[in-house]
């Protein structure tokens, strides 16, 4: 099978943008659905085709799909509202009528076979089933905790002010995997052509860490110490909630947290170099993505 056209939804977004720019560098046709085509238009290439479609609406999902071979998808809301099933539905009824090839559905969260269930991994793992119980050609990746995250603006003010971390509400003993957004947009655009059909992949950056070792990294973006000092989950989840303006945003992403406590040992942990061997990508070490990518944030930005 070969893939020679993209379709990337969410494409102005942290895990959208990734994909549209490995895309393009992989010379791939590249089509952006989108809701606003103006904003669109001024983050991305030239040499992207954009299509307004809103997720909500079958016939415009349809549309937008027409004539492209591949699609990556992530989900926009939560996989336990209210309207995921009809996105899902709406997207794997405009696979089918659009004859696409294969489709890249990032979980956007880690739901690993050892997770116990709670509200976000159930939902995931409910997502997940849909497509690939759909017969749609699927090919599942599932990333661990973005690095992206650490750029919310209350973990790079309580940096700032107060030298402490707060983020993520884990152990300063356990020791896991992150996922530059970027590592997935160059898995995802070579799982179009690599990977089976089916295949449900766990996904990650090189370099393990704890959170302590996180903030040694950290100090020399900032330039000044930075120590760890992890929320609760219950705090993390009053904090995302005003973020997000919702109680269940918060309540539903901090049980993804309480599950990758609830993992005995470390974790999750993923053999970033099986990867990098079987799919032809370097992926980006958590130092080097903290020191150019975080630093380079910081200095325009921050």
């Amino acid at each position: 099978m070969t893939i020679n056209s993209l379709l990337v939804f969410g494409a102005t977004g942290t895990q959208g943008h990734p994909v549209v720019d490995a895309a393009l560098e992989a010379d791939l046709v590249v089509r952006a659905a989108t809701r606003d085509p103006a904003e669109a238009a001024e983050k991305l290439s030239a040499r992207v085709d954009i299509v307004e479609a809103d997720l909500h609406d079958a016939e415009a999902v349809t549309e937008a799909m027409d004539g492209v071979d591949a699609v990556f998808f992530h989900l926009p809301i939560l996989p336990s509202a209210a309207e995921t099933p009809t996105i899902i539905a709406n997207v794997i009824e405009a696979a089918h009528a659009s004859g696409i090839k294969r489709l890249v559905f990032s979980t956007s969260g880690y739901c690993g076979d050892e997770m116990p269930p709670g509200d976000f991994v159930s939902g995931l793992r409910r997502v997940t089933h849909s497509f690939l119980s759909s017969g749609v050609d699927t090919v599942v990746l599932r990333p661990t905790l973005y690095l992206a995250n650490l750029v919310w603006p209350n973990i790079i003010r309580d940096i700032r002010e107060y030298g402490g971390l707060c983020y993520p509400p884990l152990s300063e003993k356990r020791r896991l995997n992150w996922t530059a957004t970027e590592d997935q947009g160059k898995l995802a655009v070579a799982c179009l052509n690599q990977a089976e059909s089916g295949e449900i992949i766990d996904i990650a950056s090189p370099e393990p860490v704890t959170g302590p070792e996180l903030c040694q990294m950290l100090a020399g973006v900032y330039g000044r110490e930075v120590h760890y000092a992890p929320q609760t989950t219950e705090e993390f989840a009053d904090m995302l909630s005003h973020l997000a303006g919702s109680a269940e945003v918060g309540r539903s992403v901090a049980s993804l947290y309480d599950g990758i406590s609830a993992l005995p040992g470390d974790g999750p942990l993923v053999d970033t170099d099986a990867l990098e061997a079987r799919f032809g990508v370097r992926l980006t070490p958590v130092s080097e993505w903290v020191e150019d990518r975080l630093g380079t944030l910081l200095n325009l930005y921050g």
